[in-house]
C-alpha cells in the first residue's frame, strides 16, 4: 500500500510527548504504511494489559483457587481483531481492576461495570470483568465516553477510570466518522489505521497512571442488576480432603 495516497500523516494530531518511548523501526514503518495493529506488537510493549482472574470451576461450581492470566490475545479472540479501542479500554479497565483488587487476583464473579456503547469498550469490559448486559451487571451509558466505572458487589467499592484529556489523537474521531460515512478509498483507510495504530502503541508504552485518572466512588452509581446465575455457588467452601487410602507398610 503506497503512502503517497495518504490525505493526512498517520500520526497527525497526536501529542508528541506520548511517543517518547522507543518504538522499533519496523513498527514505525508499519504505522507509516497504515497497516493494521497486530497482537504481537502490543504484547511486546512494557505496559500491555493483562490481569490474573478467578471464576467458578463449573456452572454452579465453587470459585476457583488457582488464577488464570487474561491477555490481549484472549480479548482479540473474543472481539475479533486488535484495535485501538480494545487496547485502550483494556488498559483502562485493568488499571481500575488493580485498584479494586490490590491483592492482584480479580474475582470475575464479583464485578459490575458501566461503559459507553462502543463495541470495543463493551467487549473488553464483559471479558475482563465477567459482567453481562443481560443480567444488568454491564451497564451501557453513551454519556460515559472514554470513562469506565467498575464496582465490587461484595465490598461496595467502586472506581471511575477515565482517559486523560489529550491522550486520544484530536484528529482521530473526525477521521473515523468520515471514513464510516464514506467509501472504500485505500488512502483514507490507511490514514485511519495508521493513526489508530500509533494511538494504541502509545498507550501500551506508557505507565497507565500517566494516561488514566482514577477516582474512588462512594458506590457504583447505577443499579447493580443481578449476579450471573452460574456464580450462585461461588462462595461455597471446598470439599473436605478425602482420607488417604495408602497403606503404610510396617518396618521390617
Amino acid at each position: 500500500m503506497s503512502t503517497q495516497s495518504l490525505p493526512h500523516p498517520p500520526g497527525a494530531g497526536l501529542a508528541a510527548p506520548l511517543f517518547l518511548a522507543a518504538v522499533a523501526v519496523t513498527t514505525l514503518a508499519a504505522t507509516a504504511a497504515g497497516l493494521p495493529l497486530t497482537v504481537a506488537e502490543v504484547e511486546r510493549a512494557p505496559y500491555a494489559p493483562q490481569v490474573a482472574v478467578v471464576d467458578t470451576v463449573s456452572a454452579l461450581g465453587r470459585r476457583a483457587t488457582h488464577p488464570r492470566t487474561v491477555t490481549l490475545a484472549d480479548l482479540v479472540r473474543y472481539h475479533g481483531h486488535p484495535c485501538d479501542g480494545l487496547v485502550v479500554a483494556a488498559a483502562g479497565i485493568v488499571h481500575g481492576l488493580h485498584h479494586l483488587f490490590p491483592g492482584g487476583v480479580v474475582d470475575r464473579t464479583d464485578l459490575v461495570v458501566a461503559v459507553n456503547r462502543s463495541a470495543c469498550y463493551g467487549d473488553a469490559a464483559a471479558y475482563l470483568t465477567g459482567a453481562r448486559h443481560r443480567y444488568g451487571s454491564l451497564v451501557v451509558d453513551p454519556k460515559l465516553g472514554d470513562t469506565w466505572i467498575l464496582g465490587r458487589r461484595s465490598t461496595g467499592a467502586a472506581v471511575r477510570v477515565a482517559l486523560r484529556p489529550g491522550v486520544r489523537p484530536p484528529a482521530l474521531p473526525a477521521q473515523e466518522r468520515a471514513l464510516r460515512g464514506g467509501g472504500c478509498d485505500p488512502g483514507e483507510i490507511a490514514a485511519v489505521q495508521g493513526l489508530q495504530r500509533r494511538f494504541a502503541l502509545a498507550v501500551v508504552n506508557r505507565p497507565p497512571a500517566e494516561l488514566f485518572t482514577i477516582e474512588p466512588l462512594p458506590r457504583f452509581p447505577y443499579p447493580l442488576g443481578e449476579p450471573r446465575p452460574d456464580t450462585a455457588k461461588a462462595g461455597c467452601p471446598p470439599p473436605p480432603t478425602p482420607p488417604s487410602t495408602m497403606k503404610v507398610r510396617p518396618p521390617s
